[in-house]
């Protein structure tokens, strides 16, 4: 187990978040652990590539923050419980969980592969519809004990496609609509306890997302010159990091961020 976190030397107080996220292998959800590590807090980094999570903390080791390896499925039951468990053990309770994990799927309603849709709505609806509500459960319970005292945040990446149809994308697009839809009622749910459910709806970055889904290098690389220069991870973690360090009193509930370029 780590010291303590009243015993670790050299952290403002005013950063002492204690957070996990999820899809910090790469993109976006690494950006976010840099980024918070950075600014002093304490983080779960979990992921599917287990190298590529311990370079990322070991690479973290002399920040303000720290950052712990959790490798795993989040589409698997019960490691949402796994992550906040380890965060406890560690320095204490979170007090924050960014949910960035996420998979895309090129292809139109009638060009998509129907062979990878069951696992596109596992992992991009279900899985977070799963987190969502441990976590939720999770930080209403502590709220109770404490009286709301304490600011505890929720952050959900989503897509701008997940708020304006996309013709070329719109199987994955339905994913993000299911998803912001859940967001903005489990605000409603539990903001009287203090806890701020936030949506970040990024346009287009560059991250490797593309790649790993199997979208089509030459189509990004128009939109890239079209809309261009892209959004790359680091706008989007500052923007995280930016929504959970307002006062307790103030939220930034629905934040879009896109290319200044991007029309749609």
């Amino acid at each position: 187990m780590s010291q303590p976190i009243d015993e670790l030397q050299g952290l403002n107080m005013t950063d002492r978040r204690i957070a996990v996220v999820t899809g910090a292998s790469s993109g976006i959800g690494r950006a976010v652990v840099r980024h918070l590590a950075h600014q002093g807090a304490y983080v779960v980094a979990a992921g599917r590539r287990a190298g590529r999570l311990t370079e990322l903390a070991e690479e973290l080791r002399t920040a303000p923050g720290r950052a712990v390896p959790v490798p795993g499925d989040i589409a698997q039951a019960g490691h949402t419980e796994e992550l906040l468990a380890k965060a406890e053990l560690e320095w204490g309770p979170a007090d924050v969980f960014v949910a960035a994990a996420g998979q895309g799927l090129p292809g139109t309603v009638l060009g998509s592969d129907p062979e990878r849709w069951q696992q596109l709505v596992e992992v991009n609806y279900l899985a977070m519809l799963r987190q969502l509500r441990v976590v939720g459960a999770e930080f209403r319970k502590r709220a109770e004990a404490d009286g709301g005292a304490q600011v505890r945040d929720i952050v959900v990446v989503g897509s701008t496609v997940g708020r304006q149809v996309s013709a070329a994308n719109p199987v994955y697009g339905s994913t993000k609509f299911a998803v912001h839809s859940l967001v903005e009622a489990l605000r409603q749910e539990v903001c009287h306890y203090n806890i701020r459910v936030t949506l970040i709806e990024p346009g287009f970055v560059r991250s490797g997302f593309q790649e790993a889904a199997g979208y089509d290098a030459a189509w990004f690389e128009a939109i890239a010159e079209e809309n261009g220069p892209l959004l790359v991870p680091e706008d989007v973690a500052d923007v995280v990091g930016y929504v959970i360090g307002r006062p307790s009193h103030v939220h930034l509930d629905d934040v879009r961020l896109r290319p200044t370029r991007q029309r749609p």
